[in-house]
C-alpha cells in the first residue's frame, strides 16, 4: 500500500512538472500518442544523454507532430541547440523534457514495449493498463501533450477543431506586446497596443457610463492622454458629470449612442466640439466658445486638376433634398438647408447668421492667360419644369427675405436688402461696380409681370434716393426711351419719351396732353370745354407768371374777344372788341381806348380822395421830381393819420432804400441794409444792436443831474454781459468809482496811487501797482494767517522790501522779518 501511495506521488509530481514545462510552449501542436511514430519513444529516450547542451528528444524527421488549423509550432523535435537558444523559455522547457525522458527512475525496469491498451483503466490503479509497466519518464513523455476529451473546449482546456478542421482559440490575459497583421498584400504586423492606440476610448480611462458614477476623471484622463486634434470615441451609455473636461488642445469626440445621465441627448463637452446623433440625424455642437476658436465644421476643397466635361458642377458640399407626390399634400415645411442664428449679445460687432464670399486674388492674372473665369458669391435656382401655369402648378419664389420687428426704426437700422460696394484695396484707384441690382431674362420670350412690385406700407418714400451721390451728371433714374412711366394700375395717366421727336409727353391713354419738346417749346392740348380751366396756378409766388426774361415781341397773345380776367368772379376784365380795348371794373363800368387814341371814362372825379389801382410792382406808384420846399405838406390836412402803411411796409430814408423804419413782428424796426439796428416793442423795451461807431453803442447825455442809463422795474439780472465776447465787462473813466448802494457812500475805484475801497473820502483798502495791499482796520481772518514760504537762499535774494514783511524760511523752519539791519530771525518758544 506504501508502495502504491509513493508510486501515485511521483506519479502527480511528474505530471504537474511536465504541466509547467508544457505550458511554456506557445501554441505548441498537441500529439497522438497512438501513432506509430511514438510507439518507438521508448528506445529513444534509453540513448538519450541527461545533459545541458541536449536542447530536445532526438526524433525523426517522420515523427514531427503535425500543427493545428491557425497555429503555428513554436519548438520542433529535432531541431539543432541554436534555435532553441533563440527563445530561452523554449530551451529551458526542452531540457527539462529532456531529463523526465532520458534518466528513468527505475534504471533496473524493463525496457516499455508498447503495446495497444485494452482499454479502460485498472481498477486498483486508476492508470491505462498500458502504463502498468512503464517507468514514470515514459509516462511522461508519453503523456506531454495529450488531452482529455473533458479538456476541449473547456475552461482551462484546449480548444478543439471543427468539422472543417477550424480552430478557434480563446484569448485571455495581457496581450498589448502581441502583434497582428491584416491579411491584405504588403500589410505588416503591428504591436496590439499600438493599434488599439489609433483610436482613443474613453472605455480605456475607466469610463462607467452607468448613469450614476461621476465620469468626470475618465473624461478628463482620455483628453488629457489625447494628441491635439485626435478623436476620442464614446460609446453608448449614460454619462454622468460633474464638469467638462477641460484643456488648452482641441479634440473631437464621437458619441455613439451616449446619453446625459437623466436619458437626455449629451449636447456640450465644453469647448471641444462634439460629434454624435440627435433627433435621429448627424449632430456637431461646440456648448462653449472661448476668444479666437476655428469653426465647429470646416471644409475645404482645393481644385488642382485641369480639364473635364463642359458644364460639370464640382461641389465642396452637394445636398439632394427630394419630395415626392406622396409628400406634396403635407401641410409641414421642408427647408432642405436651415441657419438659425440666436444673438442677444452687445457691442460693435456683426452676428451673421450665413456668409459668403466669392474672391479673385490679387495674383490671379499673374500667369498672363487673360481674364479670368466669373465668381459668383451665391446662386439661386428655382425651377418649374411641369409647363404648367401657377394657378395648376403652383407658386414659384425666386428667395423670399422676411423682417420681422416690432416697434419704429428711427436709425434705419432693419434693412431688408443691402448692398454694399468698397474698393478692394483702400489704398488703389477706387473701384466701380456696374450694376447694383440687375434684372434681365435667360432667353429672348420669358418676360415679367411685374419687375419690381413695392406692395407694402411705407411712410417716407417708396424710393429714395436722395442721399445718392450721382458723378458725372448721372440720372438718378433711368427708364430709357419709348418706355412708359405709369401713376395708375390702368397705366392711362404716363409720361413718355419720344426719341422720334425728341420730346417728352404727357399722355392720358392714348391722347397726349402736354409734351415739352427739344428746344423748350410746350404744347398742351385740353378736351375739357365745358367748366373745366386749361391752366390752374395755386399756392405763393412772387411773380405769378414771369416772362421778362423771354426774347419775343408777344408776351402774351389772345384770341378775337377772348378777356383777360382780374379777379376769380371774371367781372374785371380786359378785352379787344369792336376796335376798342376795353377794361370793365364793374357791369356796365368800363373805360374804353379806341384806336385813335381817345379814352371814355364812365365817371366823374372825386374831390375827396384819388385812388390809383396799380400793377407794376418793379415802378413807383407815385413819383415828385423838380425842385420843392416841402416833398409832400399835410400840415393843413386834418387827419389824425398824416400816413398809413400796410403791415410790413417801410419808409426808405434815402434812395437805395437800405435805410427803413417799418412796423413789423410787433415791434417798431430801424434797419440798415435788412438788419434791424433799433426795436421798439410795444411795451417800450427798446433793443439798440449797435451802431457804425467802433465802442458799439454811444450815448451823449447833457444832464449832470440825471442818471445816463436807469433801469427799474423786476428782472433776474440787471445788466447781463455773459453773452458778451469781450475781454472788458466794464471800463470806468479814471478817478470814476462803483457805488455799491444807492447813497453812493460805499465805492470802488481806482486813483493814481492804485484800486481803492472806500467809504466816502475815507480809504479803507488800497491795492498799488506793485501788489502791495494796505487796510485800514485790522486783518481777522478766520483760519490764522499763513506766511508765504521760501528757502533761506530765496529770502537772503530778497532786498529793498518794506520794513517789517515777514515770509517764512523752510530751512530753518522759522518766521524770517525783513528789518533795517537785513533779514532777522524770529525766536520761538513751543506752546506751554
Amino acid at each position: 500500500m506504501t508502495s502504491l501511495l509513493k508510486t501515485r506521488f511521483l506519479l502527480s509530481l511528474c505530471s504537474g512538472v511536465a504541466l509547467v514545462a508544457g505550458a511554456g510552449v506557445a501554441a505548441f501542436a498537441r500529439p497522438n500518442h497512438l501513432l506509430p511514430q511514438y510507439q518507438v519513444l521508448g528506445q529513444a529516450t534509453q540513448s538519450a544523454q541527461s545533459t545541458d547542451t541536449a536542447a530536445t528528444a532526438t526524433i525523426p524527421a517522420s515523427a514531427t507532430p503535425y500543427s493545428g488549423s491557425g497555429a503555428t509550432a513554436s519548438a520542433q523535435t529535432g531541431a539543432s541547440a541554436s534555435s532553441a537558444s533563440a527563445s530561452p523559455l523554449l530551451a529551458k522547457t526542452a531540457r527539462l523534457r529532456s531529463v523526465l525522458t532520458a534518466s528513468p527512475l527505475a534504471s533496473s525496469a524493463p525496457v516499455y514495449g508498447p503495446t495497444r491498451p485494452p482499454g479502460g483503466l485498472d481498477a486498483a490503479t486508476g492508470v491505462p493498463a498500458l502504463w502498468q509497466n512503464a517507468t514514470i519518464g515514459q509516462i511522461g513523455a508519453m503523456a506531454d501533450g495529450s488531452v482529455q476529451q473533458s479538456d476541449k473546449n473547456s475552461p482551462n482546456g484546449v480548444a478543439g477543431l471543427d468539422a472543417t478542421g477550424v480552430m478557434t482559440a480563446p484569448v485571455s490575459g495581457d496581450l498589448s506586446s502581441a502583434t497582428a497583421r491584416i491579411s491584405a498584400a504588403g500589410a505588416v504586423g503591428r504591436p496590439l497596443a499600438e493599434r488599439f492606440a489609433d483610436q482613443l476610448n474613453a472605455k480605456d480611462f475607466g469610463l462607467a457610463l452607468d448613469g450614476k458614477t461621476d465620469d468626470t476623471a475618465a473624461l478628463q484622463a482620455a483628453k488629457n492622454a489625447a494628441a491635439s486634434g485626435a478623436v476620442i470615441q464614446l460609446p453608448a451609455g449614460k454619462l454622468a458629470l460633474k464638469s467638462a473636461p477641460t484643456g488648452s488642445t482641441p479634440n473631437l469626440w464621437q458619441a455613439n449612442g451616449t446619453l446625459q445621465a437623466d436619458g437626455g441627448p449629451l449636447l456640450s463637452l465644453g469647448t471641444d466640439v462634439l460629434e454624435s446623433t440627435l433627433e435621429g440625424g448627424k449632430y456637431f455642437v461646440r456648448g462653449q466658445t472661448a476668444a479666437d476658436m476655428p469653426p465647429v465644421l470646416r471644409k475645404d476643397l482645393d481644385i488642382t486638376h485641369s480639364g473635364g466635361t463642359a458644364g460639370f458642377v464640382m461641389n465642396l458640399e452637394k445636398g439632394n433634398c427630394t419630395i415626392p407626390s406622396v409628400g406634396a399634400a403635407l401641410n409641414d415645411y421642408v427647408w432642405c438647408h436651415s441657419t438659425v442664428l440666436n444673438s442677444a449679445a452687445f457691442g460693435g460687432g456683426q452676428h451673421v447668421a450665413q456668409a459668403s464670399m466669392a474672391q479673385r486674388p490679387a495674383n490671379a492674372l499673374a500667369d498672363g492667360k487673360g481674364s479670368r473665369s466669373q465668381i459668383w458669391a451665391g446662386y439661386d435656382e428655382t425651377r418649374d419644369d411641369t409647363g404648367q401655369p401657377s394657378n395648376i402648378a403652383g407658386s414659384l419664389v425666386g428667395r423670399e427675405i422676411d423682417v420681422y420687428a416690432n416697434a419704429d426704426d428711427p436709425n434705419n437700422w432693419r434693412i431688408g436688402l443691402q448692398l454694399q460696394i468698397a474698393g478692394a484695396d483702400s489704398t488703389g484707384t477706387p473701384g466701380r461696380i456696374g450694376k447694383g441690382i440687375a434684372l434681365g431674362n435667360n432667353d429672348s420670350t420669358s418676360a415679367y409681370g411685374i419687375m419690381i412690385d413695392a406692395a407694402g406700407r411705407f411712410d417716407t418714400a417708396g424710393i429714395d434716393l436722395s442721399r445718392s451721390t450721382p458723378v458725372n451728371n448721372a440720372p438718378v433714374l433711368n427708364i430709357g426711351a419709348n418706355r412708359n412711366l405709369a401713376f395708375s394700375d390702368d397705366h392711362k395717366p404716363h409720361f413718355q419719351f419720344d426719341s422720334a421727336a425728341y420730346t417728352l409727353r404727357y399722355w392720358y391713354d392714348t391722347t397726349p396732353l402736354f409734351s415739352v419738346g427739344m428746344n423748350g417749346d410746350v404744347t398742351t392740348a385740353i378736351a375739357n370745354p365745358g367748366s373745366g380751366v386749361a391752366w390752374t396756378l395755386g399756392g405763393q409766388a412772387l411773380i405769378g407768371l414771369n416772362l421778362s426774361s423771354l426774347t419775343t415781341p408777344e408776351a402774351v397773345r389772345l384770341g378775337a374777344g377772348q378777356a383777360l380776367s382780374w379777379e376769380p368772379t371774371a367781372v374785371v376784365q380786359t378785352r379787344f372788341a369792336d376796335g376798342k380795348l376795353t377794361e370793365q371794373v364793374a357791369a356796365g363800368v368800363a373805360r374804353t381806348l379806341d384806336t385813335q387814341g381817345n379814352e371814355t371814362i364812365p365817371g366823374a372825379a372825386h374831390n375827396s380822395q384819388t385812388v390809383v389801382s396799380l400793377s407794376q410792382p418793379t415802378a413807383s406808384a407815385f413819383v415828385a421830381q423838380g425842385k420843392a420846399a416841402i416833398g409832400l405838406d399835410t400840415t393843413s390836412l386834418t387827419a389824425p393819420d398824416a400816413l398809413r402803411l400796410a403791415g410790413g411796409q417801410a419808409v426808405s430814408w434815402e434812395q437805395t432804400a437800405a435805410v427803413q423804419t417799418r412796423f413789423a413782428n410787433s415791434t417798431l424796426q430801424d434797419t440798415w441794409g435788412g438788419a434791424a439796428l433799433r426795436t421798439l416793442d410795444q411795451s417800450g423795451n427798446e433793443t439798440v444792436t449797435g451802431s457804425t461807431l467802433n465802442s458799439g453803442m454811444t450815448t451823449h447825455v447833457n444832464n449832470s443831474s440825471a442818471s445816463a442809463v436807469t433801469v427799474t422795474g423786476t428782472a433776474g439780472i440787471g445788466v447781463n454781459l455773459s453773452g458778451l465776447a469781450t475781454a472788458q465787462a466794464l471800463r470806468l473813466g479814471s478817478g470814476q468809482a462803483v457805488a455799491w448802494e444807492p447813497t453812493g457812500v460805499i465805492t470802488t475805484g481806482y486813483t493814481a496811487t492804485g484800486l481803492r475801497d472806500a467809504n466816502g473820502s475815507t480809504t479803507l483798502r488800497a491795492l498799488d501797482t506793485a501788489g502791495n495791499e494796505t487796510l485800514s482796520g485790522a486783518l481777522t481772518p478766520a483760519a490764522g494767517v499763513r506766511l508765504p514760504t521760501f528757502s533761506r537762499a530765496a529770502i537772503k535774494g530778497m532786498s529793498n522790501l518794506p520794513i517789517g514783511t515777514t515770509l517764512y524760511d523752510a530751512d530753518d523752519d522759522t518766521p524770517a522779518i525783513y528789518t533795517s539791519a537785513g533779514w532777522k530771525l524770529a525766536t520761538l518758544g513751543a506752546i506751554p
